[in-house]
């Protein structure tokens, strides 16, 4: 998913191949990253971004929690209508939650400021927007002008492991 890592401050993209979560998280620790995302397709779509915590366990090893996940039920791409994004974002002015109406659009917005809290720069040229439709949140990322800029994910819903590491 390369827009999601145009998307994602300080995110490098990897393809995963037969890489074992154990060797994604050292990965991720050598590049001194929180988080390790990892997105799955089901026939060739975007399903689940799964969202980890990686650390050292007590015995010096690499390891990676599940913080959470979000299951989606669409991705419209940047290819497919908005700008899209020629350098990646690297920072946000803050997670707009004004448009939610559910319980479930409010704590999305509340994990993904989790997420980001190290790239909000109120100066910053990009916020994310949540709305709810359908039963679904929708989370877009917009201009300072209020263009939609890079992928418009529709969240069926999310599932969260624990605390924040």
């Amino acid at each position: 998913m390369k827009d999601l890592t145009l998307v994602l401050p300080g995110s490098v993209r990897v393809t995963r191949g037969k890489r074992r979560l154990v060797d994604l998280a050292y990965l991720a620790l050598l590049l001194k990253k929180k988080y390790l995302v990892v997105a799955t397709n089901k026939k060739g779509n975007p399903a689940v971004i799964h969202v980890y915590v990686v650390h050292y366990d007590a015995e010096g090893k690499a390891a990676a929690s599940k913080y959470f996940d979000v299951l989606l039920g669409g991705v419209r791409l940047s290819r497919e209508g908005g700008a899209k994004l020629t350098a990646p974002i690297t920072s946000y002015s803050g997670v707009d939650e004004s448009n939610c109406s559910s319980s479930k659009c409010l704590e999305l917005a509340g994990l993904l400021m989790s997420l980001l809290k190290d790239f909000i720069n109120k100066s910053s040229a990009f916020k994310i927007s949540l709305h709810d439709e359908g039963g679904n949140v929708t989370v877009k990322i917009l201009s300072r002008n209020g263009d939609v800029v890079g992928p418009l994910l529709k969240v069926r819903g999310f599932k969260t492991y624990g605390e924040q590491g």
